[in-house]
């Protein structure tokens, strides 16, 4: 009995240290920092990413130098959370109501954010002791009973100017939410195809003409370059349809999310590109395409070529049909596409190919020939023999 009755003490002893804890952080949370000035410099950097996007498009509502239709990320909201656990910093909901009155504490913004909501929880929060698991970086809380989108954040991801970066995740998921209808096509991860040789292979030729097009001026003829990049890739789509229907859907899904993202980017003023590389950079698709061939790429070669790749892709070929006005309102085209009546960029390049790019003649063989496909195909061979890829 003695025993026992240690045993419940000692319990009752760590259960009231427990609430004592608990307590003490609601009240320094209710009391302590609640403006943003007072915050950490992490913290205030973190918050001051997501404000200034949802400000931006505030002030850009419908203007197509981002992306031509008119979001309202005021229904949407976000919740970023300190790297290794919320005991390092608190949890901040952004832009949505908090009904919370014991938890959460509002926290005064500068007058720049007047429009903007930030509350800050305590990290004893019911539903939020999930973000305590390290290997959960992104992903849906339950906040108010509404499934709410939350990242984690530290001192690399407010300032790294690629992916992983607290900026691209918010903007990534928020916009991919925005765009979700229950008719619209979903990327498909686990399709069945064959990662060979020649399947590489043909994804690097279409990326030595995508360098060219991104490379090519508003005056410059590209119906040479669009006539020869679909001519390759219709010969991939004979061969292998499962990875090219997958592509398509992934270049629909999120490389448009992909390029809303680098747009924003340039009015935030960290101006990413591709490969997670500012703009300055002089990497490309195909010197990517190198990289990943020779193991110089720090990166899982299948799951690149698998889905990876294709989010760059959707993302330059958004970027084509914008520079280069190939078809008019395909940002809708695009958003309006369905599993019944399926649209994606490829598809809108095609069809102006197929209408104005009359001239051109180049076959396969002299396509390969003008772009070194030997050479190509010797990388992917080498990939494929030295990794294993299938």
């Amino acid at each position: 009995m003695k025993v026992i009755k240690k045993i419940f003490n000692v319990l009752l002893i760590l259960i009231g240290i427990i609430f004592i804890v608990l307590c003490a952080d609601i009240i320094v949370n209710k009391t302590v920092k609640t403006d943003f000035d007072s915050l950490s410099a992490t913290d205030r950097q973190a918050i001051a990413e997501i404000c200034d996007i949802v400000a931006l498009f505030d002030d850009k509502k419908g203007n197509s130098d981002i992306w031509d239709i008119n979001y309202n990320l005021y229904k949407t909201g976000c919740v970023i959370a300190r790297e290794h656990g919320s005991l390092r910093g608190r949890c901040y909901l952004i832009n949505a109501d908090a009904n919370d009155k014991i938890f959460a504490q509002n926290i005064k913004l500068p007058d720049d954010y007047d429009d903007i909501s930030v509350c800050r929880f305590s990290f004893c929060t019911p539903g939020f002791l999930e973000l305590f698991n390290p290997s959960l970086k992104e992903g849906f809380i339950s906040v108010n009973g509404r499934y709410t989108y939350y990242s984690k954040y530290d001192v690399s991801t407010v300032k790294y100017n690629g992916t992983g970066s607290l900026e691209e995740s918010f903007v990534k998921n928020t916009f991919a939410a925005a765009l979700d209808s229950p008719d619209q096509p979903q990327s498909i991860y686990n399709a069945s195809f064959s990662l060979d040789e020649e399947n590489i292979a043909l994804t690097g030729l279409q990326y030595r003409i995508i360098d060219d097009l991104l490379a090519a001026d508003v005056s410059d003829d590209i119906d040479e370059l669009l006539f020869e990049y679909v001519t390759v890739r219709e010969y991939q789509y004979s061969l292998h349809p499962d990875y090219t229907e997958t592509q398509e859907h992934i270049e629909l899904a999120e490389g448009r999310v992909q390029h809303i993202f680098y747009n924003i980017s340039t009015y935030t003023g960290r101006n990413i590109t591709y490969f997670n590389k500012e703009k300055t950079d002089s990497i490309t698709f195909y010197s990517a395409y190198h990289y990943l061939c020779t193991g110089l790429y720090n990166s899982d070669v299948s799951e690149y070529f698998d889905h990876t790749g294709n989010v760059y892709i959707g993302a330059a070929l958004c970027e084509v049909l914008r520079d280069f006005d190939l078809c008019k309102n395909w940002e809708k085209k695009l958003d309006n596409s369905t599993n019944t009546d399926f649209t994606c960029q490829y598809y809108l390049i095609k069809d102006y190919c197929n209408k104005h790019c009359t001239e051109s003649k180049a076959a396969l063989d002299d396509i390969k020939r003008a772009y070194n496909y030997n050479e190509i195909l010797s990388m992917a061979k080498a990939l494929v023999e030295g990794n294993g890829a299938e």
